[in-house]
Parts: structure tokens; C-alpha cells; sequence
């Protein structure tokens, strides 16, 4: 709303007008508020960054967390959303400290994963200066560093994020307008943090091979429960890598893997791992080993030294259930069929995993016809509270019978969780409520066996 001019002087807008223009900003305001940080956008700190410039540099900088969105696709927008309010709180912490006072924290865009920082003080009220944006990112740096290890956003089971962080320095120009002048600051942030994305990810590529050039993994088994009998028919073999670094969770080992095109050779390394790490299995029990479809898919499956390790391990194909993990589709039902059949004569047992979720489709299940049958998380977590996901198993419990499977409910944390489960019908269970996952082989929890 322009102001009113009157013989050469302005007037203030009348009070309808200053009210429109205040719904209109409170409007604005709120359609830049990012509810997740509590931060803005940098959209609505554009004039106040202009008044403070005035002549002045600034410094601008990114911070970006480059593998966000792996970490959102395996643990969930909520897990994500606790990270980001985390980081937005940890750097409103941190101005008057690492950070001048009046640094302003804002995001590249609501809903965004990118913070941007606004710096106008130097040192002694001096202006500020690209050598003092490096000591200030390296600072922050190291702050953030010590939290991403501390914090309790950022605790396992969260993968541990790695963060890459850029600066720039915009000097003003009257001839250039202000807004452009701060987009290209942006820009050169950002493409500093491109650059150390870059260098991370050849670092972490370094890191997988040498992983998996030294076999530096580590196996975990949690138990898989009859619940009838309240005792342990098998385990479920689980790969951990290095402790103490960015591949110790499983997700994070994975999706490397699944973007440098590793995932087989990482595949066949868990499993050889699992069965080296297996000697003195009991003989009565069944060892679920995860695999991938294009693996269980190749010809000459135990010629690539398996029998070898199966025969030093004591171990024999009918303890062995070959979990069909997708994270990839299976787009040949015949081949892969084929393969399975040479499989089953060796005596292997094949399960599905994840059923009810990603390409665990009722295609997989009738083209394989499994033995094993495991409902993923995301059907058992509450079932107690809901009708349809009882529902659901209860028809996954008729498709097993049919082809005669065992299902196994995977996840379970409580025991109206495990109740509702056996009210259903479901005879074996996996999950916390029962024993997490550990190097040797655990046992059931106190009390858990007279329970089920």
C-alpha cells in the first residue's frame, strides 16, 4: 500500500489501510514460518538485512546436511523433523557465542533442510571480513561436530549426519539491487557446501571400500521366537559396520552402497560374515541370512565359496533361510524362480521380508511361494489399536496357509502388541520385546517365555 502525498508531504495510511497492510505481513509472516524449526525463511529478513547492510558487508552461510534424505527414507519424516528442529535450536544457542548476537538463523524455505546464517558484525564493530567468516565456520564446525555425537536428536538408532558448510561475503553496490546482491551471496554458500558435499561423499566412498576390502563388519543376531512354546527357533543375522564412525548404522551402510553400485559385493561380504560368525550354531535352530534378489538370482550361488564356509562352520543348507530383501524389484519371476528351485534341491529355505511394505508385493509371494513369510514393522507396530492392520495380518495368515508358510511378525516392542499377534493367530515374533539384536547370540528377555 503506497502512502498518501499531499502538497509535497507524505501522510501516514489511514488506519484501514494500516490495518490492511498488517494482515497482509501477519499473512506473510505466517506463510514463511517454518513450524518444524520455529525458523523463518530468509524471504522475511530481506529488508531488515538491507537496513542493517547499509553500506556494509555481509557474510553469508550454508549449512547443509547432504544425506537428509537418506536418513528421511529409512527412518521417517518424524525422525527428520526431530533432527531439523535440533539443529535450528542448537544455532539459536549458539548466537553471542560461536555466533555474533544479531546473526540471524533462518532456512533456505519453508519446510526446507537448509539453514542460512546472516552476519554483518566484524570484531570490534569492524566490518566483517572473509578471513573472519573461516574462523567463524570453523568454529561452528567444531561445535557441531561435538553435538552430532552428543545430542540427543541426533543419538543412535539416528545415523550419524555428516554436514557440509560454505560462506560467502557480499559487499554492497548501489548500483546493483540488494535482493540480487543477496541471492548471489547464497549461491556462492551453497556452491562452497556443494563442493565439501563432494569431498565427503569421495570420502565415504574410500571408506565402503576399504570396509569391504577388509571385511570390517560386524554381525548382531536377535532371536526369532515361537511363541507357543516360548522359546527360540532361529536368529536373524544383522550387519553392523565400523563403531565409532558414519557406517555403524545399517541404513547408512546400505544407501552408500546402493549409490557407489556396491550393494552385491556388500550383500555377499554380510553373508559370508554371518556364517563365519555363526560356528557353534545349534543345530536345531535356523539362521535367517538377508540377501538381495539379484544374489539369490545367480547362478552358481554356493560356488563363490559359500559351501566352503558352510562346511568350516559346521553348518548345513537346511538351517540356512535365505531372506529375499527388496530393496530393488524383481523383474525376471521366471529366472529368478528357476534359481530358487536349484536352491530348494540344495535345501535352502527362502523367507520374504518386509511384507507389507516396498515391493513385498502378493506377486513376490505367489511367484516365490516362500517359506517364511515376515511382516514388516509398519503392520505390527499398534496393532492392538487398529482393526485394519489385524485385519490384514489375519489375511497374510490364510495367503501363508495356502502355500504353506510360517509367518513371522517382525518389530514387536510390547506385549498388547504381542497379545493381538497371537490372537490372530501368529506363532512366531521377532523384535525388542523379546531381546535386541547382539554379537553373540542372545537370549529371550526375563519373564519373556512364561509371557508367550
Amino acid at each position: 500500500m503506497k502512502p498518501l502525498v499531499e502538497a509535497g508531504r507524505t501522510l501516514p495510511p489511514s488506519t484501514d489501510e494500516a490495518r490492511r497492510m498488517r494482515t497482509g505481513f501477519l499473512r506473510l509472516k505466517s506463510a514463511l514460518y517454518d513450524r518444524v524449526t520455529g525458523l523463518y525463511s530468509y524471504q522475511l529478513h530481506v529488508d531488515q538485512l538491507r537496513m542493517r547492510m547499509e553500506g556494509r558487508r555481509l557474510g553469508v552461510f550454508a549449512l547443509d546436511f547432504p544425506t537428509l534424505g537418506a536418513l528421511e527414507s529409512t527412518h521417517g519424516w518424524e525422525a527428520s523433523d526431530r533432527f531439523l528442529c535440533g539443529v535450528g535450536s542448537l544455532l539459536g544457542a549458539l548466537k553471542g557465542r560461536d555466533l555474533p548476537a544479531s546473526t540471524i538463523v533462518a532456512l533456505d524455505g519453508v519446510h526446507g533442510a537448509s539453514f542460512l546464517l546472516f552476519q554483518q558484525e566484524g570484531r570490534r564493530d569492524k566490518e566483517v571480513s572473509v578471513p573472519e567468516l573461516a574462523e567463524v565456520a570453523a568454529a561452528l564446525s567444531r561445535h557441531l561436530q561435538g553435538r552430532l555425537r552428543s545430542a540427543e536428536w541426533a543419538a543412535p538408532p539416528m545415523p550419524r549426519l555428516d554436514f557440509s558448510l560454505g560462506y560467502a561475503l557480499v559487499s554492497a553496490n548501489p548500483a546493483a539491487r540488494f535482493e540480487r546482491l543477496l541471492q548471489q551471496g547464497i549461491r556462492d554458500a551453497r556452491t562452497m557446501t556443494v563442493r565439501e558435499g563432494d569431498r565427503l561423499q569421495a570420502e565415504r566412498a574410500a571408506a565402503l571400500r576399504f570396509i569391504l576390502q577388509e571385511g570390517r563388519l560386524t554381525t548382531y543376531y536377535q532371536p526369532i521366537v515361537d511363541m507357543d512354546r516360548g522359546s527360540i527357533m532361529g536368529y536373524e543375522a544383522l550387519t553392523r559396520g565400523p563403531m565409532d564412525t558414519a557406517f555403524e548404522v545399517p541404513e547408512a551402510l546400505f544407501a552408500c552402497s546402493d549409490s557407489l553400485h556396491l550393494s552385491s559385493e556388500l550383500d555377499d561380504l554380510c553373508r559370508r560374515q554371518a556364517l563365519l560368525n555363526a560356528r557353534g550354531f545349534a543345530p536345531d535352530k535356523k539362521l535367517f541370512l538377508n540377501s538381495l534378489p539379484e544374489a539369490l538370482g545367480t547362478a552358481g550361488f554356493l560356488d563363490r565359496g559359500l559351501g566352503r564356509i558352510l562346511e568350516e562352520c559346521s553348518l548345513v543348507p537346511s538351517q540356512l533361510v535365505l531372506e529375499i530383501t527388496e530393496r530393488t524389484a524383481i523383474e525376471d519371476f521366471d529366472a529368478f524362480g528357476r534359481a530358487l528351485a536349484q536352491l530348494r534341491r540344495q535345501g535352502f529355505l527362502i523367507a520374504i521380508d518386509d511384507v507389507g511394505t516396498g515391493y513385498s508385493s502378493l506377486q513376490t509371494i505367489s511367484e516365490v511361494q516362500p517359506d517364511f513369510l515376515k511382516v514388516d514393522i509398519s503392520l505390527i507396530k499398534n496393532i492392538h489399536q487398529s482393526l485394519i492392520k489385524q485385519e490384514l495380518v489375519a489375511s497374510l495368515l490364510q495367503v501363508a496357509a495356502r502355500i504353506g508358510a510360517q509367518v513371522i511378525a517382525e518389530g514387536i516392542e510390547t506385549d498388547p502388541e504381542r497379545a493381538t499377534l497371537r490372537a490372530c493367530g501368529v506363532r512366531y515374533g521377532q523384535g525388542f520385546y523379546f531381546a535386541p539384536p547382539a554379537p553373540p547370540f542372545p537370549v529371550l528377555a526375563r519373564g519373556c517365555a512364561g509371557s508367550a
